[in-house]
């Protein structure tokens, strides 16, 4: 059906002066009218939904289709200070469910993914004790299809218990994880969810088999344990499976785990090698996870991957059509595009409403998320989280500006907050000075100016690490940071397997991410944009992401002004040094957060430091960064 613009077009005519008084008066209703467009943008009521929210691109419906969220940390609340995702876990209910009744309604599948990473990020998930025991009984209230854990799922043992206890127990059979294990009170391991799922969709009776991968994490509790895929595929298990469900009897694989889909990470495509051995012509779609960013990548002409960003920020879509076929003529994309297709979802109402086809929010919600909804704010009431430390007066920014920038959030910590740290012990104090370090990745978002509360402090700094310290040479203390700043990916254990210091979304980041677009992309996005953008201003596009895949440009449903990601080093340091104390042999302390000791004796070993310092490296202080940071601001403001 063609579609109107918002405001007509007409020729230009010879108007005379208008009187100041009405012009006020076109002032006044032009400000009104502004105002309650604005509304109708961010703020969507139970009014008839007239279809000017042109700008939004339509989902691509095949005959199955799915929503994957991943790396969600808890923000069911939704992003408070963004309303560009400002939906929360009950309104993504409501969504969901319309989605369902158009699939059945039109007899297509919808299936839900979750990739993992449920905790350490937000107030919501990390306040209380033990971590998740608020959040998860929200998070389980969506209908997923297929779930499965990430690595945050791992770090702790109470967090691992509750996955396998609460999370895996809930969805049963939806549940499926091939390569992590969970330790039962006899000592026994066994899985901790199914190794895989096959199953006949509701609607068009598509054949599926699941399988699901976590990447080889080695910093699992001791009650888990990993089996890295490279071993995973080569035990009997997975022989027998790939046995047992012939090509013929499956019409469609979805492999989705707590991995990234990038081409630069090679696991996903060692298995998708063995796969195509048993599967040469099968249609397979891979969800990944792990690095936060929105990314798309084409596997082969019959396979892709998706992967949908953090923090509730989107959801993901896709769809597969089953006989979808290619012409010989056809590019790898090209071909791939014949059966595949993706968008990224902004998580925010007015993207669910165009998407659900809705003519308001009294036809969008559900009674469930609606309840959910309300379990939410109750929730964050119950545990004081927006109770009010202090005052913030300008936006930090963790990658939106130059590292050293006054708005940088490392600035700030280095230069102001982390100086304020005190050792438990008092005679652990060296009177050469001292040097702080922190991994950038123990950082995870922005800070926002205004009320500073307890959510805050979970936002931008979650994990509750012990600091400890090592008594080092002044010579060799101040070359720790600038090593560990040398190298993108840092050697953690014998097995050569590696652990980014950086924030997620810094890893393994397509080549485009820190450059600008070539001329050629820059001029498409525009094009893209002046196409589906009727007031022709295009300053009034929100910020966000302007995502480059494997497919091209036209992802994000709804076109943003491109953020510019400026890149950060793996570490961060605070220099306090005694002036009139400047020999090489001078002894500093050199503070970290524990989680970090294994990079730092690294670094050591590359400067030729020979002393063993294994076991000299002690206890400093449990008062740890978020803390530090809820002092600061509670005293001072930022």
């Amino acid at each position: 059906m063609e579609t109107q613009p918002l405001i007509a077009t007409e020729e230009p005519v010879e108007r005379k002066p208008t009187p100041f008084k009405h012009r006020l008066v076109g002032l006044i209703a032009g400000l009104a009218g502004a105002l309650l467009l604005f509304q109708f943008f961010f703020f969507p009521g139970p009014r008839e939904r007239v279809h000017y929210d042109l700008s939004i691109r339509d989902l691509t419906w095949g005959d199955v289709n799915f929503l994957q969220t991943t790396d969600t940390h808890g923000w069911y609340s939704g992003h408070i200070n963004q309303r560009q995702y400002h939906a929360n876990w009950g309104d993504f209910i409501s969504f969901a469910s319309r989605l369902r009744e158009i699939a059945r309604a039109n007899n297509q599948d919808i299936l839900l993914v979750d990739t993992g990473d449920r905790h350490d990020g937000n107030g919501l998930s990390d306040v209380t004790v033990p971590n998740g025991s608020k959040s998860l009984p929200i998070f389980i209230q969506q209908e997923y299809d297929l779930i499965t854990l990430g690595n945050h799922e791992l770090y702790e043992f109470e967090n691992s218990r509750q996955e396998y206890e609460l999370v895996a127990a809930h969805f049963g059979s939806k549940y499926v994880c091939s390569n992590v294990e969970y330790k039962l009170p006899n000592g026994t391991f066994v899985p901790i969810g199914n190794k895989y799922r096959y199953f006949t969709t509701e609607n068009k009776k598509v054949r599926v088999l699941a399988l699901s991968f976590l990447f080889d994490f080695t910093r699992f509790n001791d009650g888990t344990r990993v089996t890295p895929i490279r071993d995973s595929i080569e035990q009997e298990w997975f022989s027998d499976t790939l046995k047992q469900f012939q090509p013929e009897d499956v019409d469609l694989l979805v492999v989705f785990g707590h991995i990234p889909i990038s081409h630069k990470w090679s696991e996903l495509y060692l298995l998708h090698t063995r796969l195509r051995e048993s599967y040469p012509n099968t249609k397979i779609q891979y969800f990944g996870a792990h690095s936060h960013i929105r990314d798309f990548s084409v596997f082969d002409e019959n396979s892709v991957g998706l992967q949908s960003g953090r923090f509730c920020e989107t959801v993901g879509w896709a769809s597969v059509k089953l006989n979808g076929k290619a012409a010989p003529s056809d590019s790898l994309i090209d071909a791939a595009k014949e059966s595949f297709s993706r968008s990224y979802i902004d998580f925010n109402l007015q993207s669910f409403l165009h998407h659900s086809r809705v003519d308001s929010l009294d036809d969008f919600h559900t009674e469930r998320g609606l309840n959910v909804s309300k379990q939410i704010v109750d929730t964050r009431k119950s545990l004081k989280l927006d109770d009010e430390i202090g005052k913030v007066e300008n936006n930090y920014y963790l990658d939106y500006v130059p590292i050293n920038h006054p708005k940088s959030i490392f600035e700030l910590l280095t230069k102001k907050v982390l100086p304020t740290l005190n050792s438990t012990k008092s005679e652990q104090v060296s009177s050469a000075g001292r040097i702080i370090i922190i991994n950038t990745g123990s950082i995870r978002y922005d800070l926002y100016k205004g009320s500073y509360t307890l959510d805050s402090q979970y936002i931008v700094s979650p994990f509750e690490n012990d600091w400890v310290k090592l008594s080092l040479p002044r010579k060799v203390a101040l070359k720790i940071a600038s090593k560990l700043n040398d190298v993108q990916y840092i050697t953690t254990d014998s097995q050569q397997s590696f652990e980014s210091l950086k924030p997620p979304h810094h890893w393994n980041q397509p080549d485009h991410f820190f450059t600008q677009m070539t001329d050629g992309d820059k001029f498409e996005v525009e094009q893209e944009q002046e196409k589906n953008d009727y007031f022709n201003i295009k300053k009034q596009l929100p910020k966000g992401y302007v995502t480059v895949d494997d497919f091209g440009h036209d992802g994000d449903d709804t076109p943003h002004r491109p953020v510019v990601n400026y890149p950060i080093p793996n570490v961060v340091e605070s220099v306090e040094l005694n002036p009139h104390l400047k020999s090489d042999h001078d002894v500093i302390d050199v503070v970290f957060y524990s989680f970090i000791t294994p990079n730092i004796i690294w670094a050591l070993k590359e400067l030729d430091f020979t002393r063993d310092v294994t076991k000299d490296v002690e206890f400093y202080s449990d008062e740890y960064l978020g803390l530090l940071l809820n002092s600061y601001i509670e005293n001072f403001g930022a």
